[in-house]
């Protein structure tokens, strides 16, 4: 009982720092977002849209510039040890890489702007700020938590439908030619796939939460990031493992959401909880690689 209230006492600490925090960089983070506003002439849709296009593909490129160095070059060669498919991919090939690029740019630029400019108008229409007073931490919070578990939902079952037979073949089989993912590719998509199974659930979250765009695009760093690290084909020590979506990857099977919990459920993890990639599905804390903590 002691220990509960230990824990429990610690947590609300934890808590407490965070949204002092918060609460501290307020004036810091409501300065920024009023220059960002003001760089798009205080217009909604041009923050919105013009705006989110513009952050999102910063966010990509940006999470991506490290592992395309390594994947070109294989260098430096010490990171090698922590690739999930060894020897796979080091170094990438060129032609397959620029194929990827160039669909790449073309949902992130072009794909994106029908899309981000739907779910910005569905924002206004349900009533979500563009400017003013930014979200409290808990309100944040909440919302960050909601717009998870609307993704994982909105994803796992896209994500099955995608491999129905006869979807498959016309349309997800493009983002299965990398049996062996790289980081880049995580938005190298069929357009139609990209619409409703890596945007869609993203952008409904905030829709049904009534977020502040602000906050919208916080999710959107943390969900492109996070997609990144599960495509990368690195299980490197302090990120958060990808090995579940690698082992997607390879075996074409299991392994449908983002969070598990709808694998769990509908027991689409069965396989992958068989495999030693299972017991490799944490975060390291170790400079030591997973693949040697967990051999084959």
């Amino acid at each position: 009982m002691n220990l509960l209230i230990i824990q429990l006492c610690s947590k609300q600490e934890h808590s407490m720092f965070l949204h002092q925090l918060y609460a501290a960089s307020g004036i810091f983070w409501q300065n920024l977002w009023d220059s960002v506003y003001k760089l798009f002439g205080r217009n909604d849709f041009a923050v919105g849209v013009i705006g989110s296009i513009l952050f999102t593909n910063c966010v990509i490129w940006g999470a991506n510039a490290i592992f395309l160095v390594l994947d070109t070059t294989g260098k430096p060669g010490f990171l090698m040890k922590y690739k999930v498919q060894m020897n796979k991919n080091v170094p990438v090939d060129r032609k397959k890489l620029k194929k990827a690029v160039k669909l790449v740019l073309f949902n992130g630029f072009v794909v994106a702007f029908p899309m981000t400019l739907l779910g910005i108008y569905t924002m206004k229409l349900r009533g979500c700020a563009f400017s003013g007073d930014l979200p409290s931490f808990t309100r944040v919070v909440i919302d960050i938590i909601m717009f998870s578990l609307v993704e994982e939902f909105g994803f796992y079952y896209s994500h099955r439908l995608m491999h129905h037979p006869i979807v498959y073949k016309y349309i997800h089989k493009i983002h299965h030619e990398w049996t062996a993912p790289i980081g880049i590719i995580c938005i190298y998509a069929h357009p139609l796939e990209h619409c409703l199974v890596n945007m869609m659930p993203v952008i409904l979250g905030p829709i049904i939460m009534g977020s502040h765009l602000s906050t919208t695009w916080m999710w959107y760093f943390i969900t492109l990031v996070s997609t990144t690290i599960s495509h990368c084909g690195y299980h490197f020590p302090f990120l958060p493992s990808q090995e579940a979506h690698d082992f997607h990857h390879q075996m074409f099977i299991n392994c449908f959401g983002v969070l598990g919990i709808l694998d769990r459920l509908h027991g689409t993890d069965n396989i992958f909880r068989a495999s030693k990639a299972y017991k490799r599905d944490k975060i390291s804390l170790s400079l030591t690689p997973m693949s040697q903590q967990y051999p084959d």
